[in-house]
């Protein structure tokens, strides 16, 4: 008897089914990558080039535009962060002065200076000389607060003799200007009262305007004022400051 043949040809098919071979992994849908908006830009100036330019040298190029991108972008807003804290040193002080600050101090000499501008007025009479000097260096000092205070915007000070395009330097010579006329006023004061050493309300009013004097004097504003213009005064940060939009931090001065 003749052996049967049980084996199956390799090329039978299978009407009914498919073979191991026959089967392909079905393929996965590309994921979408996220472009910054700096690398949208970039891919459509990429995309404008003619063909001529697409080369290594134009992908270098590129390159550069890039680093310089980030080099503006990263050291710009560390510089803008500086500037903002230097900005503020006016009204909220530097660490070193323990709360104390420049704006809040001066507005303590104004407002001590009317006072004492006030008392002066019905004791002396309003057309007295001092009256009248003191009111004066008062109303010019308020003018470069203010100005100080509102960024330039409030006051005009060209009219002001010592205005040479700063405001805060302007604010310096009117303190100074105030501080010598308070004190040619309540020396004028001391000689019409009965006891110069017991004055009364302007006696503390112009012990204030000198304690805020005192203090204004010690602070430590233009030491940082200083270090902070040394640091953004050079290159590069002097060009990154322009290009941001970065401005001057002027000391008290």
């Amino acid at each position: 008897m003749a052996n049967a043949d049980f084996s199956h040809s390799t090329n039978q098919t299978n009407p009914g089914g498919f073979d191991s071979g026959s089967y392909r992994e079905q393929a996965q849908p590309e994921q979408t990558v996220q472009l910054t908006p700096l690398q949208q830009k970039l891919a459509g100036l990429e995309a404008k080039l003619p063909g001529a330019l697409s080369t290594r040298a134009a992908a270098l190029a590129l390159s550069v535009v890039v680093m310089l991108a980030a080099f503006v972008g990263f050291g710009g807003a560390k510089l803008r962060s500086k500037y903002n804290a230097a900005s503020q040193w006016f009204t909220v002080g530097v660490a070193a002065d323990n709360g104390y600050n420049l704006s809040e101090e001066l507005t303590t000499r104004m407002n001590t200076a009317a006072n004492v501008i006030t008392t002066a007025g019905n004791t002396l009479g309003a057309d007295s000389t001092e009256v009248q000097d003191a009111q004066t260096a008062l109303s010019d000092f308020t003018a470069c607060l203010e100005a100080v205070q509102n960024g330039g915007r409030s006051q005009n000070l060209t009219s002001l003799p010592y205005y040479q395009g700063s405001t805060m330097h302007a604010l310096y010579q009117a303190n100074e200007a105030l501080g010598a006329m308070i004190d040619q006023l309540y020396a004028k004061l001391q000689e019409q009262a009965e006891n110069p050493m017991k004055m009364g309300a302007v006696q503390g009013q112009y012990g204030q305007f000198n304690s805020a004097g005192t203090i204004i004097g010690s602070l430590q504003y233009n030491t940082a004022v200083y270090d902070y213009q040394n640091e953004v005064g050079g290159f590069p940060a002097s060009v990154l400051g322009g290009l941001v939009g970065v401005k001057e931090v002027e000391p008290f001065a």
